[in-house]
């Protein structure tokens, strides 16, 4: 809520829009890719929502049998796992005990085994090179991953596994913005590129260009890279950053 009162502060001028283009969980998309995960790039190309998916696999129920609750905690882990949560941490966001976390998150890697192993490998890789990389080769070095301090090859582990997840959303990012950027010093779309969140790109545009500029800034964004699962862009707009609504 915070957070999005601090976004109203950031109003359009008269006559223009505030125009978000926002990457959906592209690094969850990134991760079926890279891992070559078939369970993952199957729920993902089907169009249905992710996180249902991942609930009904976990808690063995049917899709419209999964709640809020079971969502959200599937919705935790499915993130959290890039980043290297461990039970502890799963317990503290989803007010489960500890062993339950373990379990789901045993439970979670039964259903996607090959990403399981896909961090396993990017460990694996990082001991023997020292580093890890991008799709595009941007290598990121981990020499602490060979330390005999357990907290500090912990935390060089958990680098290990992200950063070839998480750095190639942010390549893919970096290079939409190129594109995106081009339409506008072409005057094919007339906008101005204000600031990069995260997976989010956030534009000014006058209201009437807003449906144009969104149509074409989604095709740019969509078709960046080929992926083994679909790249989708959610589009909102509105006066300030923080009343957005879709297109």
């Amino acid at each position: 809520d915070l957070g999005r009162r601090i976004r109203q502060a950031f109003i359009a001028e008269k006559g223009n829009v505030l125009l978000s283009a926002d990457y959906s969980q592209i690094e969850l998309r990134v991760a079926a890719h890279l891992s070559g995960d078939k369970a993952m790039i199957d729920a993902f190309c089907s169009g249905e929502d992710f996180h249902t998916i991942t609930a009904a696999l976990i808690f063995n129920k049917d899709k419209a049998d999964v709640t809020k609750a079971l969502r959200r905690s599937a919705k935790t882990i499915n993130f959290g796992v890039l980043y290297g949560m461990g039970s502890n941490a799963l317990a503290q966001q989803t007010g489960m005990n500890r062993m339950e976390a373990k379990e789901f998150i045993q439970r979670y890697f039964t259903v996607y085994k090959r990403l399981k192993e896909y961090l396993d490998e990017l460990k694996t890789m990082a001991r023997e090179k020292g580093y890890v990389e991008t799709l595009w080769g941007r290598r990121r070095y981990v020499p602490d991953i060979v330390s005999g301090m357990p907290q500090v090859r912990a935390e060089a582990e958990r680098a290990a596994t992200n950063h070839p997840i998480q750095g190639t959303a942010a390549d893919l990012m970096k290079l939409a913005m190129i594109e995106v950027d081009g339409l506008i010093q072409s005057g094919k779309i007339a906008a101005d590129m204000l600031i990069q969140v995260h997976d989010e790109l956030v534009f000014e545009v006058t209201a009437g260009h807003a449906a144009s500029v969104a149509k074409a800034v989604r095709e740019r964004m969509e078709k960046i890279e080929k992926l083994q699962v679909p790249i989708l862009v959610d589009v909102e707009v509105g006066e300030n950053w923080g009343e957005l609504k879709p297109l």
